[in-house]
């Protein structure tokens, strides 16, 4: 038995065991190792996600709370499709809300486990298309990595509102797939069928997939197209189809109040800085990606100015068109990659309008991978020039491309646990003083996330702090007055109804409020004539409340004797159910 163990060992250390053992080593399909090793790296990084909790009053209590998602028996697919969500047209990650409520109830780690398995799918994808572009390992490699790890990717991933952007990237990168397969495989319809197929699904799961055809035209440029009828003719149907989608995710946001007219508050050539500020601001972020926040306002007027920071960050865009004029080498890669991020970003730029905030990280989930794939060529020249570079510098190089490696990934591990719940987020929020106006945002949801908790007085503490960041704030004045009014504070309620009134005269929901709050200190006319005002603002629970409280025969000041109707007072808490509908 010992000699046997002897001989083996032997048998171990002979030469030809050992090339034998470099032979199977080599036989080891490199894309394959690193895809596995990519993709291993990425789950291990977000598992820390799969401890955080729902984002109660950050959307997530918005879609657990919505009955098509939540309710019990089967799902009720054609509400799903035929209603808005948030003030989005999104019904395929509605669904997808749906079936996991179905199959594990409202627990949250199934939820954000679903999030991070679409985003290995999309990382898996972004890998088979930077090597169809690419044809280079070495640069696939970098632009998937990039993608996968990058920190202003974890908000994308980690929360789980935010699955519509998970959803119509994958959907919006099989489209990608199949269209330049369609150019490199000889035309063939059945690539072109698929790629419209996948094109409508990212367009049901999220509005910025409408950029898509524009994007189908960059990639004809990359492949040398020449321009014809058969080229624009074969792009008729996205263009339709992106039309028809824009015009429902404009109806949707503008059915929420979603939709700010920004020249109400802002020049034509301010509003032109802003866009140019959120260019910026999204190239500074790919390259520094820290001070990373869940709020990013817009900022603040000041003497009819902007701040100096929006007119200098200008000055980086046009640094950058300024290079690419007089680079000679790599001039088509550059411009592909820069109107690839320019292009599927452009429906989130603040032009004609906008959301609450200017910019928001899940926004460069799919655009930076047109400037990951400059990085990625950079890394490429500098990997093919070694033998031109002294090895001490090389050296130098390679630690500063894996230190940065690594600050990334410390990054992404560390933003991960800022979305641990609602309280976690917004505090980082609160703590990272970008601007008052940031701030106030923050004071002010977590100020809702207790009302909801009907936590009184730290709302009341947080709706205060809010005001003192920005005494204009609306609906801080208008929240605070409904506490106010719940405590039985009817003055403080009205005073707060007021200033939001003066600052806003057509803002209905406060003449509602006051309304009801004026009631029941007994002056009905005025409370009426509030109601009536909000009716004609566009406030429909305004009629019912004239309905109820205003018509002849209930009114107390005319008295209702000799009727069987009977009245009731509005109160606050009605108040608040009528703005939530």
């Amino acid at each position: 038995m010992a000699a046997d163990k002897h001989s083996r060992r032997q048998d171990k250390n002979k030469p030809g065991n050992s090339i034998n053992r470099l032979a199977s080593l080599r036989e080891v399909d490199p894309e394959k190792l690193i895809l596995t090793v990519l993709l291993l790296l990425t789950f291990f990084l977000f598992t820390k996600a799969l401890n955080n909790h729902f984002l109660i009053g950050w959307d997530d209590g918005e879609y657990l709370s919505d009955p098509v998602v939540a309710s019990q028996g089967p799902i009720d697919t054609k509400a799903i499709f035929s209603q808005y969500h948030l003030g989005m047209y999104q019904p395929l990650p509605v669904l997808s809300f749906a079936v996991n409520h179905r199959l594990s109830g409202p627990v949250a780690w199934p939820f954000i486990l679903t999030n991070l398995l679409l985003h290995l799918i999309n990382t898996l994808l972004v890998f088979f298309l930077a090597k169809r572009w690419t044809k280079n390992l070495l640069m696939t490699t970098v632009v998937a990595l990039l993608f996968a790890i990058h920190p202003m990717h974890v908000e994308a991933i980690v929360w789980i509102s935010a699955r519509s952007t998970l959803m119509y990237s994958a959907f919006f990168l099989l489209s990608l797939l199949f269209y330049d397969k369609y150019l490199t495989e000889g035309l063939k319809s059945s690539s072109y069928f698929y790629a419209l197929v996948f094109f409508v699904l990212s367009l049901f799961s999220k509005s910025m997939a409408a950029t898509l055809p524009l994007l189908l035209l960059l990639i004809d440029y990359l492949h040398g197209r020449k321009p014809g009828i058969k080229l624009f003719a074969e792009k008729i149907p996205f263009f339709v189809l992106s039309v028809i989608f824009g015009i429902v995710a404009v109806k949707a946001a503008g059915s929420f109040g979603h939709i700010t007219a920004l020249e109400e508050d802002y020049t034509l050539v301010q509003r032109f800085f802003l866009i140019v500020y959120g260019i910026s601001f999204y190239l500074i972020k790919l390259l520094l990606p820290v001070n990373l926040s869940a709020i990013y306002a817009f900022p603040e007027l000041k003497n009819n100015m902007l701040p100096a920071y929006v007119y200098t960050t200008a000055l980086l865009p046009l640094l950058l068109a300024v290079a690419w004029w007089f680079a000679r080498s790599y001039r088509k890669e550059i411009l592909f990659g820069s109107l690839f991020f320019l292009l599927s970003i452009s429906m989130v730029l603040p032009l004609f309008w906008s959301r609450i905030f200017i910019t928001a990280d899940r926004y460069t989930y799919l655009p930076y991978i047109g400037l990951f794939l400059l990085i990625a060529r950079l890394v490429q020249n500098i990997a093919s020039s070694r033998d031109e570079i002294s090895p001490g510098n090389y050296r130098l190089m390679l630690s500063a491309a894996v230190l940065l490696l690594l600050l990334l990934f410390a990054g992404s591990y560390q933003r991960t646990r800022t979305w641990h719940d609602t309280p976690a987020l917004l505090t980082d929020v609160i703590e990272k003083k970008r601007s008052d106006t940031d701030m106030a945002h923050g004071y002010f949801y977590l100020a809702n996330y207790h009302d909801a908790a009907n936590e009184t007085a730290e709302a009341m503490q947080y709706y205060n702090l809010a005001l003192s960041r920005n005494s204009n704030y609306l609906l801080a004045l208008n929240n605070r007055g409904i506490l106010h009014g719940k405590a039985g504070n009817l003055g403080a309620a009205i005073g707060d109804f007021e200033e939001a009134i003066r600052i806003k005269p057509d803002y209905a929901e406060a003449y509602y409020n006051r309304g009801v709050a004026v009631y029941q200190t007994g002056e009905f006319s005025k409370a009426c004539a509030d109601f009536s005002e909000a009716l004609r603002l566009g406030f429909r629970p305004a009629g019912e409340a004239i309905n109820r409280y205003c018509l002849r025969s209930a009114r107390p000041d005319f008295g209702n004797a000799g009727t069987d109707q009977q009245t009731t007072e509005p109160d606050i808490k009605e108040m608040n159910q009528q703005q939530d509908e």
